[in-house]
C-alpha cells in the first residue's frame, strides 16, 4: 500500500512537468499511474475481504468472543481497554433490503451481536435521484488531463509524420521530372524548387 502511494505521489510530480514531457515520458507515466492503481484496489479488495470475514465472525459468536478468538489465534494481539470498548459497542449494518420497499434501502443493525437499542435497529431510507454533473476527485482529474496531452502529443507526431511523408514524396516526384526534363533550364526549375523545400 505505501509503494502505491508513493508512485501515485511520483507521478503526481513527473506529471507537474508534463508540458515539457515527450510522448514517451507520458506513456511512462501514465503506465505507472495504472500500476498504482491498480495496487490500490487490491489493497482495498483484501482489505474489504478481512472486514467481511471479522463481521461474519462478530455475527456469529458475539463481538467478545469473536475478539478473544482473534487474539487466541495471534497471542501477539492486543487490546486496550478503550479498544475492547470500541468493538464490544461497535454498531454494525448487518442487512440491507431493497426488495421488499422497491425504492428504498431497509438497514439492520446490530451492537454486541444483537439487534440494536441504543439507535434505531432499523433504518429505511428512500432513493432518490440526484441531477448533475459528475465530480471527479482531484487525481482522476489530473489522470484525464495526461490522457488529454498524451492524445494531443501523439495527434500532433501523427501529423508531423504525416507530412514529412507528404514532402518525400513531393520531393521524389520532383526530382523524377528533373530527370526526365530535356531542358536545362527545367532542371533549374526543378532544382530551385527542391531546394526550397530543403530549406537551402
Amino acid at each position: 500500500m505505501k509503494r502505491a502511494i508513493a508512485i501515485i505521489l511520483a507521478m503526481a510530480a513527473l506529471a507537474a512537468t508534463a508540458d515539457t514531457n515527450t510522448v514517451e515520458e507520458l506513456e511512462h507515466i501514465r503506465y505507472h499511474m495504472e500500476q498504482a492503481r491498480e495496487m490500490y484496489r487490491d489493497f482495498l479488495k483484501e482489505f474489504r475481504r478481512l472486514q467481511h470475514e471479522y463481521d461474519e465472525a462478530c455475527l456469529k459468536a458475539g463481538i467478545t468472543n469473536a475478539r478473544r478468538k482473534v487474539s487466541a489465534s495471534n497471542p501477539g494481539t492486543t487490546f486496550t481497554k478503550s479498544q475492547r470498548k470500541f468493538f464490544e459497542n461497535r454498531r454494525i449494518c448487518v442487512s440491507r433490503d431493497t426488495e421488499t420497499i422497491p425504492g428504498s434501502v431497509i438497514t439492520t443493525w446490530w451492537r454486541n451481536g444483537k439487534p440494536d437499542t441504543r439507535a434505531p435497529a432499523v433504518v429505511t431510507n428512500v432513493l432518490h435521484g440526484v441531477a448533475g454533473s459528475l465530480q471527479n476527485n482531484p487525481l482522476q482529474n489530473r489522470i484525464a488531463e495526461l490522457f488529454a496531452q498524451y492524445s494531443s502529443a501523439s495527434n500532433r507526431a501523427a501529423i508531423a509524420e504525416a507530412r514529412a511523408a507528404r514532402a518525400d514524396a513531393l520531393k521524389t516526384w520532383l526530382e523524377e521530372q528533373r530527370d526526365k526534363s530535356p531542358l536545362q533550364t527545367t532542371k533549374k526549375i526543378y532544382q530551385a524548387i527542391i531546394d526550397r523545400l530543403e530549406g537551402n
